[in-house]
């Protein structure tokens, strides 16, 4: 009997060739009818671990066919062949990423398989990410040149797929591909584009804000907490979309995200006011300008932003001691070489007088 079960599992039916033969033409055809594919599943039901090894290679040896993945998804649901695997078999075909937007765009669950992959997988999580990441940033790039060319469609029913670890590691992996969409030449291109990159993210790159409503949507501090630590990394880049991030969020956040940040932004001021770091300071009024244009009126979101400075700065001479303040006073004297916006360089400009008259 042992002998028998052995030769079962081991020896290839006369009739694999026709599963081969069902597969490739079912890959052909645009739309599967429920008779078909019914019967495409009880062939592959009936394969023994030989042969289910032996299909999932001839698939994945198939050019790509306009039902390539609906016949994939049967065989990821038989557990024949994976997303995953399949994705990994073609890692250096010039297919790959042309097979991924197509997962992007249209096949939700075959998508769904890669990102528990990059999260679970120790052998092939680090690959997948990056695989993942270059997909995103074609997308993403794309996107920015032509916003109409997809409405990501794939954003909600990944969310409903993914556990939660898993959709941490889709959320890092789209914020990391967000930033580094752009590279400022230095902070003082921060400054100076600030109000410009607002405007685009607001009228024109509409997928961040989208994103920031459906893919971060219950994870907004958590969002937070990944670009603030990004941002204050060391010759941090990537100002443009950091800021359309916080911008984005800021703007479509509870209260009680809205907390976190003024939370945040106090502790930040503290800390540029001990440390006596320009770089601290010049994070810290690029951040809160961010988050202060949360409508879509400009005079209200810089009177939002003259109100946080004057009570977070301007009431420095009452929380520091007297050396910590006098030192942040240096600090922002010494910013004013950054700012380029004369609106903001204004309210600077008087609210640093007045910290004087306080210092004296």
């Amino acid at each position: 009997m042992l002998i028998m079960l052995n030769r079962n599992f081991s020896t290839i039916s006369n009739c694999f060739p026709l599963v081969c033969k069902a597969i490739e033409t079912q890959c052909g055809i645009t739309q599967q009818g429920p008779v078909a594919r019914y019967e495409l599943d009880q062939l592959l039901r009936q394969l023994n671990a030989k042969e289910r090894l032996l299909a999932s290679k001839f698939y994945c040896q198939l050019p790509a066919n306009v039902g390539s993945f609906r016949v994939l998804l049967q065989l990821q649901q038989l557990r024949i062949l994976t997303a995953t695997e399949y994705i990994l078999s073609k890692e250096h075909s010039e297919q790959l990423q042309v097979n991924l937007i197509i997962f992007l765009e249209t096949e939700y669950e075959l998508l769904a398989n890669l990102f528990v992959s990059a999260a679970y997988d120790a052998e092939s999580g680090m690959k997948l990410s990056a695989i993942l990441a270059d997909a995103l940033g074609n997308l993403f790039t794309g996107l920015v040149a032509d916003p109409k060319i997809s409405n990501l469609s794939y954003v909600e029913p990944l969310c409903s797929a993914l556990p939660a670890d898993a959709m941490g590691v889709c959320m890092n992996m789209h914020l990391s591909t967000l930033l580094e969409l752009h590279k400022a030449k230095d902070i003082n291109e921060a400054f100076a584009s600030f109000s410009a990159w607002i405007n685009e993210g607001v009228d024109e790159l509409t997928f961040v804000k989208l994103l920031c409503e459906k893919l971060f949507a219950c994870h907004h501090q958590e969002a937070l907490q990944v670009l603030f630590k990004q941002s204050n990394s060391e010759n941090f880049t990537n100002w443009k979309f950091y800021l359309i991030l916080v911008q984005s969020i800021a703007s479509t956040c509870n209260s009680e995200t809205t907390a976190f940040m003024k939370k945040y932004l106090k502790g930040r001021v503290l800390h540029m006011a001990t440390t006596g770091c320009l770089t601290s300071l010049l994070h810290l009024l690029l951040t809160a300008r961010a988050t202060s244009a949360c409508t879509m009126d400009i005079h209200s979101n810089l009177d939002n932003y003259a109100k946080w400075y004057k009570q977070n700065i301007g009431e420095m001479s009452y929380l520091l001691r007297p050396e910590h303040f006098q030192m942040a006073l240096g600090l922002l004297e010494e910013s004013l070489h950054y700012e380029s916006e004369l609106q903001y360089l204004e309210d600077k400009v008087d609210d640093i007088f007045e910290l004087k008259v306080q210092a004296n």
